[in-house]
């Protein structure tokens, strides 16, 4: 194998001392980064033949924002993702045709460099995939969202999958619609609809403030799920956007429970 440029990222001490050192025994140079940040940096200042990113970089998931700044930056780059999870092999699955290959720590070093040759032979471009907003993740999975939701909450709340799911995907549809573009005003009524639904089944106001907690951390996980097809450039300001807009939609959840429990 020719001597290729490589980025390793981890944030193991050990295993950054370690595997970068022997890939150099191989006759390659690796550059080494502790943190998306480095490597992030690496990336739009240096040309890389392949790059090798641990999952988990301080957080759960950090390495598919490696990936996604490599693929859009340099889209030759053959990427490789390292987890020490085997049970996230399957969800791994999922995103085989955006990551070139994935191996299970640890790893043995000769398995690494035959993956590497083999995908060398094979290297083409990776596809540039349209970049989605916030927004467009949450209407795409709009399902999925209002299954793990209702999943956690049932959990939480003891009570029936029918009454917990209850008002839920008519929720997360005008907060989807909302965000992209649709008016504002339906979510706020579907808000307010539902803050009025939770107190006639005598959920307490933790109840809903608990409820809309787990909609959102549900909705920030699916968009890790998916941020290697996700618009990096405008995440931030789309995550604020989607933060105000839950306040404000629960605001009206809230007036609307209180409405509804002054009346009765």
């Amino acid at each position: 194998m020719s001597r290729l440029r490589m980025l390793f990222v981890d944030d193991e001490p050990n295993i950054r001392l370690t595997l970068p050192q022997i890939l150099r025994m191989h006759g390659h140079d690796v550059d080494v980064a502790a943190t998306v940040a480095e490597a992030l940096a690496a990336i739009q200042t240096k040309t890389f033949d392949v790059l090798i990113s641990d999952l988990n970089i301080g957080n759960p998931g950090d390495g598919f924002t490696v990936v996604s700044a490599m693929r859009r930056t340099q889209p030759a780059c053959i990427t490789l993702i390292l987890t020490g999870y085997p049970g996230f092999e399957t969800a791994l699955q999922a995103i085989r045709s955006q990551v070139d290959d994935y191996l299970v720590k640890p790893t043995e070093i000769q398995r690494l460099v035959d993956t590497i040759e083999r995908k060398l032979k094979d290297r083409t471009p990776h596809k540039s995939l349209p970049a989605k907003r916030v927004s467009e993740i949450l209407k795409d999975c709009q399902a999925d969202i209002v299954d793990r939701t209702t999943s956690v909450v049932r959990a939480r709340r003891k009570g029936r999958e029918r009454d917990v799911r209850k008002g839920l995907p008519e929720l997360v549809f005008a907060m989807s619609e909302g965000l992209n573009g649709g008016s504002e005003r339906e979510s706020f009524f579907q808000g307010a609809v539902h803050g009025a639904l939770r107190r006639q089944q005598k959920c307490t106001m933790d109840d809903l403030f608990d409820e809309f907690r787990t909609f959102e951390r549900v909705v920030y996980e699916c968009v890790q799920e998916n941020l290697l097809g996700a618009d990096v450039s405008n995440l931030v300001p789309d995550l604020r956007g989607f933060n105000d807009h839950v306040q404000d939609v629960l605001r009206h959840a809230i007036h609307a429970y209180l409405a509804n429990a002054t009346a009765a």
